[in-house]
């Protein structure tokens, strides 16, 4: 079965909330309409099925730190304001990434960084962004079991990206979805939510994509310099 580590966020969220008010349209459309991207995201890492070996579980590693050192810098700064400071404290999944990594012997500092981000100059386009981030430190639950029962990595010895954020991880989703709620203003917001979200979804689709030029830096990383494919 393949999984990403975005699940389903409204779906997940409904089986814990039920009684309380529907969706509003915003989270269901996000459901609805980010479906394609999401999938072509799943098929692309098949986190599940790929990471067989301690180095495919490495290369998956680096690739999200290639695009979450990029994005999460980016973010830090557009989110330096008191609009959206409360999304600041989610801003730590590249140190995670970076501490993995540097247990299990892989230095950072010459890895490829994704250039082609989605956009994020306004509110909405942030918080579509998010949705997708913080939909992936959700559904990494999934993943922490896999590579325990795999590799007998723990989220203290190569494991805490997707541990996320541990038992708060439910807690901090809910909070996740009131800001969207809450984003949504007007129709424009909503749709420059969703939108953004399917381009974050793509965006991090064509980093991971065998075809594209930072993937293949991961694939053939020891036949190549070390320092290839900085503008991928």
């Amino acid at each position: 079965m393949a999984v990403f580590a975005v699940p389903d966020p409204v779906s997940l969220v409904a089986a814990s909330t039920s009684g309380n008010t529907p969706p509003s349209c915003v989270l269901t459309r996000l459901r609805s309409e980010t479906r394609c991207e999401h999938e072509a995201v799943e098929r692309v890492l098949d986190l599940m099925a790929s990471t067989h070996t301690t180095g495919d579980y490495l290369q998956r590693l680096e690739q999200f730190y290639g695009f979450y050192g990029a994005l999460e810098t980016a973010l830090q700064v557009r989110c330096a304001t008191p609009q959206l400071a409360l999304l600041l404290p989610r801003m730590g999944k590249t140190l995670l990434l970076q501490q993995d990594l540097l247990h299990l012997g892989v230095k950072t500092e010459t890895l490829p960084l994704c250039r082609r981000l989605p956009p994020i100059q306004t509110h909405a386009e942030v918080l579509g962004c998010m949705y997708v981030m913080e939909g992936a430190t959700l559904g990494g639950r999934l993943i922490t079991k896999h590579v325990q029962a795999t590799f007998g990595i723990m989220p203290t010895t190569g494991g805490s990206f997707f541990e996320g954020y541990g038992d708060e991880t439910g807690k901090m989703w809910q909070a996740m979805r009131q800001m969207l709620l809450s984003g949504a203003v007007d129709k424009q917001s909503e749709n420059a939510i969703v939108a953004n979200a399917i381009a974050t979804f793509a965006s991090l689709r064509n980093w991971c994509d065998p075809a594209n030029a930072g993937a293949n830096y991961f694939k053939e990383k020891y036949k190549t310099h070390p320092k290839a494919d900085q503008r991928a």
